[in-house]
């Protein structure tokens, strides 16, 4: 029988749809840790949610009908649901391997994920990864939010916000982190990021030159592995790391365009084609060619959701003047 209150329901579902307020994230957080019995209908929920129903279904008016086929869908569909054999290891392993299963699901581009484990049924790190094409929205234990972009990977150890808030990270994340009594650390092959509460960017793939990170709120100090130089970063503040020749840059940026890639909906009203072109760079992780002027002198107004790089080059192409063409790794637009 299903016994969760209504409000729950509301708030699991908004969480779901990518609307969910800090409040909400922070009931729905401690609703969750009141009995292992929540924490489970909840993942028996969003996993059958990443499976079954789209995203743009959902609306305030259809929330009973949404959540009723959802509670039905577990009952009956469990089947259906993509599972890992149990190994003949430990039940705490099998729980990690779900986990990475329901994360990693083929065709899920754009979903909202969220796990928020039992702290004392692990005893390994918690690992999430992303694959090709996919992004992932999770709440750790601290109420912290994270997205991790395509083909990265987020560790944590099983006692975080416990002792530690120390997290490593392997690709692209934009992390929304909640104040709280411990720092909390973001670690990467070349750099860590030490904040209390903040929201900022961190782009450190292997396959990547340069490792950079963007402050959109509040204050980090970020450190680079052999430099016992410290750097504080403000709002608008991008610090570079050419990981080849060591060297450390700080330039003034717009946040919002190197957060790009974690949007579902990119909207512009009559915005100059040069910062259209920021955001797709960094949505899109390519390099587009396009002349200073060009790129002040047009506007456009166009929304982008899910569209593909192509077919927001197409856009642009209707709404313009403009051209596009590819050089090898680059991308020209022209008049």
């Amino acid at each position: 029988m299903d016994n969760t209150p209504q409000p729950v329901k509301e708030i699991i579902l908004r969480f779901l749809e990518g609307s969910a307020s800090e409040d909400d994230v922070a009931m729905l957080s401690t609703w969750l840790k009141e009995s292992k019995e929540n924490q489970q209908y909840f993942d028996e929920v969003n996993t059958t949610f990443q499976v079954s129903v789209t995203l743009n279904r959902f609306t305030p008016q259809k929330t009973d009908d949404a959540w009723n086929r959802l509670s039905k869908d577990i009952e009956t569909k469990k089947g259906a649901v993509r599972r890992i054999p149990r190994p003949a290891t430990t039940s705490r392993y099998f729980s990690l391997l779900k986990i990475a299963a329901s994360v990693c699901l083929v065709g899920v581009s754009g979903f909202l994920i969220f796990k928020l484990l039992p702290k004392e049924t692990l005893q390994q790190a918690t690992i999430v990864r992303t694959a090709t094409g996919n992004n992932t929205r999770i709440l750790l234990p601290d109420s912290s939010v994270v997205w991790l972009n395509s083909n990265s990977t987020l560790e944590y150890p099983p006692a975080f916000g416990n002792s530690s808030r120390d997290v490593v990270l392997k690709g692209e994340a934009f992390f929304d982190v909640r104040k709280g009594s411990k720092p909390f650390v973001v670690k990467t092959d070349n750099i860590q990021v030490n904040v209390k509460g903040t929201k900022f960017n961190v782009r450190a793939y292997k396959s990547d030159e340069t490792i950079k990170t963007t402050l959109q709120e509040g204050k980090v100090e970020l450190q680079v592995s052999g430099d016992e130089k410290t750097y504080t970063m403000k709002p608008g503040d991008q610090v570079i790391l050419d990981t080849k020749f060591r060297k450390v840059t700080l330039k003034k940026v717009d946040p919002s365009d190197f957060s790009a890639w974690k949007e579902e909906k990119l909207i512009f009203d009559n915005v100059m084609l040069g910062s259209i072109v920021s955001k797709l760079e960094n949505r899109y992780g390519v390099t587009i060619d396009l002349d200073s002027m060009v790129a002040r002198r047009e506007r456009l107004t166009m929304t982008i959701e899910r569209e593909s790089l192509y077919e927001a080059l197409d856009l642009i192409q209707l709404s313009s003047r403009l051209k596009v063409k590819r050089e090898k790794n680059k991308i020209i637009l022209y008049e």
